[in-house]
């Protein structure tokens, strides 16, 4: 059953995400040049940032599991007796 609460976190934090990636995406699209200001005025540190917000489903599916894992952590220990 651990593995549903893991699945079902890791899936919430997609889905959240892609939706601060998406923000950033349409952002681009809409005229304002967010990348090409971070590239511009912060060099390396800004391109690592940029892939940091492309990484940010992947992360915070990690985020995801790791919450589920503090908040339920009692009761999933109780399950395995």
């Amino acid at each position: 059953m651990k593995y549903v609460y893991y699945g079902f976190g890791a899936f919430i934090g997609f889905i959240c995400g892609m939706g601060i990636n998406l923000i950033f995406y349409w952002l681009d699209q809409s005229g304002v040049k967010f990348a090409n200001y971070l590239i511009t005025n912060f060099g390396f540190i800004g391109k690592y940032i940029l892939e940091l917000i492309n990484a940010l489903p992947i992360i915070g599916a990690a985020l995801g599991i790791i919450l589920i894992n503090l908040l339920f952590n009692r009761d999933m220990k109780e399950g395995d007796r």
